[in-house]
Order: C-alpha cells, then structure tokens, then sequence
C-alpha cells in the first residue's frame, strides 16, 4: 500500500509545501499568537508553520520535530534561528509545561496514533497554553486533489484501496479535531474552517510535481506505477483537470479545519 513520502524538501514544496506555506499564514491570522512566544511546530516538516512565525515575530521562540531529516534541513535554512530535531509526534522528547503554543499543522492525518498525538502537544504546553491542529477536509474541501484521486480510483487496480486509505477516515471534516482535542482534556475547544486559494498555471503546473517528485501521498502512489500506464493516466487526468475547457490557469479552493483548545490553568 502506497504510504506518505517525505524524502525531498525540494520535491514536496514543488507539489504541496507551497499550499502548506499559504495555509500558515491564514492559520495564524486566527491564532494571534503572543509576542515572542515560545512556540512548538509539531511535524514540522519543510518548515512553512515555523518561517510563518518567525516572519510575523522575530522574538519568537520556536521548536520543531518532524520523522524527516530531509524535511528538518530546509526548515533549518528557512528558520535559522529555530531548534529542529528529528521526532516522533506521539512521543515527544520534550518537557512538560515548555511551550506557550504547540501547533500541528497538516500532520495528524498521517499519524496512527492520533489521540497520543494530541496528549502530547498538551502535555508539552503550560497551563493556559494553546494547542491547536489543522488538518486538510480531504471528503469535502479538496479539489485539487480529490479530481485526481477518483480519477485514479475509477480506472487504477489499485486506485480505489488507495482512496479508502485517505478519505475514509477525514480527520479534516467539521468535528473530528475538536473532539481529539476535548478527549486530550483541552478546555475552550473550538473548531472552525480556514480557506486559501490554489492557484496553478496549467495541466503541467497540477500533473508534474506528482509525476516528477513522488512525494506526499499522490506523488508517492504515481511512482508505484508501472511507467506503461502512465500515459494513459495522465492524459485521464488532464481531462479531470481541463473539465472540457482548454488547458490554462485554474484555481481551487482547499479547506482546512482548525480546532483549538487549552490546556487546564
């Protein structure tokens, strides 16, 4: 079964670090975090969450853990001034009580043990401190993705098993995060949904990240491919993609869900 790869910085911003960068901001739109918090950016990744911070505040204190060393070197170079060590959201090697904020952004889809996910963004917090994850709606606020994924699940053997994985189990839609959040024991839990635009060029700008790159889920499930069906799922996708128009710019909505809580004072 196809998993998530994250080998290359370069590769997965090409593909969806730059949604992930624009994602960022707007959830920090909403969080208004306080000046120079100390702050934990749990899965960090390529490091979009952490260079969003640093850029609204210099005095920011910020940790990030991620399982990809690959990922933990651009962020290192976006954030010079952040502290990034390899990790395991579900067992931090953290502190209690050390962090003022411990953000998850766009990971808890891809951990398997979620609940203990979430227990130790609460633990590593102080009392009072915020915890907050947002997660993509992959069932209802996805496009861009969801016109290649039941592309691939209508015509591939193994496109359907490769949906199920994904988009039976959305944590992303109205209601799964906050209650993680309120089993952790979290108080003032809200939930909300957070839009950006995904703006592409063409056909090329869509389809190549995912067939050069093969990285995140969708690049990861095209290089399992054997190279003589590739022609023909691409030109299937294309046709997904231009929906009847010509090839050209498209922009799509994505909508990520954010719930919030705190930790008991």
């Amino acid at each position: 079964m196809v998993a998530y790869v994250a080998t290359s910085a370069e590769a997965y911003e090409r593909s969806m670090g730059r949604w992930s960068a624009r994602l960022a901001e707007a959830m920090l739109d909403v969080l208004a975090l306080p000046a120079g918090a100390a702050v934990l950016d749990a899965g960090c990744g390529t490091g979009a969450l952490s260079a969003a911070i640093s850029r609204r505040d210099g005095a920011a204190r910020i940790t990030g853990v991620d399982l990809s060393e690959a990922f933990l070197a651009s962020a290192r170079a976006r954030v010079p001034a952040g502290r990034f060590m390899v990790g395991d959201v579900t067992r931090l090697d953290l502190p209690d009580d050390a962090f003022d904020a411990a953000l998850s952004l766009l990971v808890l889809q891809f951990v398997p043990d979620r609940a203990a996910a979430v227990a130790e963004l609460a633990r590593v917090v102080k009392p009072g401190g915020l915890v907050a994850a947002a997660m993509w709606d992959f069932t209802g606020g996805f496009a861009f993705l969801r016109a290649f994924v039941d592309t691939v699940a209508a015509t591939e053997p193994e496109g359907e098993a490769f949906r199920a994985r994904y988009w039976s189990d959305p944590i992303g839609t109205p209601g799964r995060l906050s209650a993680l959040l309120r089993d952790a024991g979290l108080r003032e839990v809200a939930e909300r949904d957070v839009v950006i635009r995904q703006d592409f060029a063409d056909f090329a700008d869509w389809w190549g990240p995912w067939a050069q790159g093969g990285q995140g889920i969708a690049g990861a499930f095209v290089a399992t491919l054997p190279p003589d069906r590739l022609p023909r799922i691409e030109a299937l996708c294309r046709r997904a993609y231009c929906a009847g128009a010509a090839d050209g710019p498209r922009s799509f909505v994505a909508v990520a869900r954010l719930a919030t809580g705190r930790r008991q004072a």
